[in-house]
């Protein structure tokens, strides 16, 4: 999807029947479709093909043909079994780019275990390490899924980029764990370094006070004082100057040394006001802050609905539909969005399309 959003043509291929089976996650959308497929699978073409079977598999082959990438998700080996693989369809493309992703990657004992990302979290330490008083918290989303995903197309780009100098494709692999553990790269290193876990904080942050949700006379507010400078200005919105000269605190070491206190005294003043007459204050003295909100209160937020971020597209079954836009933007022109595909939607017009180009008019 993100080299879809980008301006890519993307060709989906999916199995007869019941394609894609994220097409039936979750409860219906209207139209009978998924709404977790929805969200992840504008901007491409559906095609249906059986790659069990040898006209499949010959249409794939003369599809990979006309490409500049090819992305599988197959557990490893399964693509050599179907004869789909880098080194076999490099034969007759050697400028390809294929990118493969995978639970635990290419190689190692666990290669051949199926990989969602459920399993991801919960093996990478990021469940523990997000947890509070010893129960493990799983992220909202597919973290693991979404990070992979964004790591495979920052290296198809920088294949093709260079495919541009030497004229010869490669191949890219991707795995989730390992996605996941470089997105953790605090934690990840600080385990390299000092042979130690991190442990589970909630929303504080083990190196820098006060940097999380703190409350307030009616709910909590998220407030980041990340250096002296913002710290003085914190104090002085708190109307409490003393904290700033205060020897427990007068550094962001000796605050983390005295975090329990510290919050406290902190918390004590919140006390006295509601978040959202803080949040005015602290938005005067250029201390970040910013309200607990829900999905939907996001959603309409004025900074979100000033940088209309909502696109609507036509579904075939669904009718109007609304998509969130890709966070990257360009100046000089606008991404183009089109609708999630039907299953097989697109299979007669791509292979009458590989039909026309192959030699002699026949895939």
């Amino acid at each position: 999807m993100l080299l879809g959003d980008l301006g890519a043509r993307v060709i989906k291929i999916e199995e007869p029947g019941g394609g894609d089976e994220a097409r039936q996650w979750g409860p219906p959308f209207a139209g009978g479709e998924s709404l977790y497929f929805l969200a992840l699978n504008r901007n491409k073409e559906s095609v249906a093909l059986d790659l069990k079977q040898p006209d499949g598999i010959a249409a794939f082959r003369r599809l990979a043909e006309e490409c500049d990438v090819v992305i599988q998700n197959f557990r490893p080996g399964v693509a050599e079994r179907l004869g789909i693989d880098y080194k076999t369809v490099r034969r007759d493309h050697p400028r390809l780019i294929y990118a493969s992703i995978s639970g635990f990657g290419l190689s190692g004992p666990d290669r051949q275990r199926p990989g969602y990302d459920l399993i991801i979290q919960a093996m990478s330490g990021m469940m523990v390490a997000s947890g509070l008083d010893g129960e493990p918290v799983k992220a909202c989303f597919p973290i693991a899924d979404v990070l992979a995903g964004q790591f495979a197309s920052q290296a198809i780009l920088a294949a093709l980029y260079e495919r541009q100098r030497t004229g010869q494709g490669t191949h890219v692999e991707i795995s989730l764990l390992e996605s996941l553990l470089f997105a953790m790269s605090y934690h990840s290193t600080t385990s390299l370094l000092t042979g130690v876990s991190p442990t589970p904080t909630g929303t504080e942050n083990a190196s820098i006070v006060p940097y999380q949700l703190l409350r307030c006379k009616d709910r909590r507010l998220a407030i980041g004082v990340p250096n002296n400078r913002i710290w003085g200005r914190f104090c002085d919105a708190l109307n409490r100057p003393d904290l700033a000269d205060d020897e427990r605190y007068r550094t962001n070491q000796l605050r983390v040394a005295n975090r329990v206190s510290l919050i406290e005294e902190i918390e004590a003043v919140l006390a006295g006001r509601s978040s959202d007459e803080w949040a005015t204050i602290f938005d005067q003295y250029e201390v970040p802050c910013g309200p607990l909100l829900s999905v939907a209160e996001v959603l309409q937020h004025r900074q979100m609905l000033a940088r209309d971020n909502v696109v609507e597209v036509d579904h075939p079954a669904v009718g109007p539909l609304k998509l969130f836009k890709n966070p990257m933007r360009f100046v000089d022109r606008p991404m183009d969005y089109q609708s999630p595909p039907l299953l097989g939607q697109h299979t007669g017009l791509v292979l009458d399309e590989i039909e026309q180009t192959a030699p002699g008019g026949r895939w």
